[in-house]
């Protein structure tokens, strides 16, 4: 072979390796933009509502990150993140909410897809059973942080979105069994994340979510408290564990509706924590509002 075509080989090798490393920075420079703005997503809060500047920069930031490194699992749950608590907490308008949520439902998707693609076989973590999860991705690079992550958000962006477009119509599009099986993925690879929220998140589906046999026969009533149960074990001190507790024991259990009236009540005095002032503030409200609703004071 000519010096002058192994120094053109060489050449394109190093150039390539140059542009490999450059979107590295790129993609680390924008996930700690991302991360930097999510940190100040509670800026201008007024009423419970932020300004949505901040969640934005947010969004844009973690797209930017997807776009430098497609294959980044971190990216795409951060974006899902991202993208939740902006048509959730900062976006009014319907439309608003369901396009940003349209988004997180594709960006879902591709991450699933593309963690499918990195394992051996090209098999979804749906289709395995949950107890093999952990065996299944410990021969791989592959964080299993990031795939609990992946999945939670995933469910969280799903579930907001069956929320506008109606509970029963998400169920016979079969967004409910997409959600027990992404909560169930998270609970087998870290159950402890965002103090037990999958075991909330699965808590409330079994209590909310219609059944419907072939469909959603699933849902059993009977599982949700101790669901709940188990995220508040994990962390009493959690707002949510306590208000969904509280919520669930009011739902399905009458014979212990004083025990959710307490629960309910610590939650409506809570002061909101400065990394989590307005999911902070509206786990409180919800409080209130089923307080108030109840007329429950007057009978403490």
């Amino acid at each position: 072979m000519s010096r002058s075509r192994t120094t053109g080989r060489t050449s394109r090798v190093v150039a390539t390796a140059l542009i490999g490393i450059a979107c590295l920075g790129a993609y680390s420079d924008d996930i700690s933009r991302g991360d930097t703005a999510w940190a100040r997503r509670a800026e201008g809060e007024l009423g419970g509502s932020p300004v949505a500047g901040p969640i934005l920069d947010s969004v844009r930031s973690y797209e930017r990150a997807l776009s430098a490194q497609p294959a980044s699992l971190e990216a795409h749950w951060k974006l899902l993140r991202a993208l939740y608590f902006a048509g959730y907490f900062a976006t009014q308008e319907k439309q608003q909410r369901l396009e940003l949520f349209d988004r997180g439902r594709e960006v879902s998707e591709n991450g699933i897809l593309l963690l499918a693609d990195q394992l051996a076989g090209g098999r979804r973590l749906e289709e395995v059973p949950p107890d093999t999860l952990r065996s299944r991705l410990e021969p791989t690079d592959i964080s299993r942080s990031d795939v609990a992550r992946l999945y939670f958000w995933a469910a969280i962006n799903w579930g907001a979105w069956s929320r506008d477009v109606g509970l029963l119509s998400a169920v016979y599009q079969g967004v409910a069994n997409r959600l027990h099986q992404y909560t169930l993925i998270t609970i087998a690879l870290e159950p402890d994340y965002f103090e037990g929220g999958a075991f909330r998140l699965l808590g409330r589906l079994h209590a909310e979510l219609p059944r419907v046999p072939f469909v959603s026969g699933w849902v059993d009533r009977e599982q949700s408290i101790p669901l709940v149960e188990r995220a508040y074990a994990m962390a009493p001190e959690e707002p949510g564990n306590r208000l969904l507790l509280g919520l669930t024991l009011l739902d399905l259990a009458p014979e212990r509706r004083t025990e959710g009236l307490e629960l309910l009540n610590t939650v409506e005095g809570l002061t909101p924590r400065p990394s989590m002032r307005i999911e902070d503030l509206a786990v409180r409200q919800e409080a209130r509002k089923r307080l108030a609703a109840a007329d429950i004071r007057a009978t403490l």
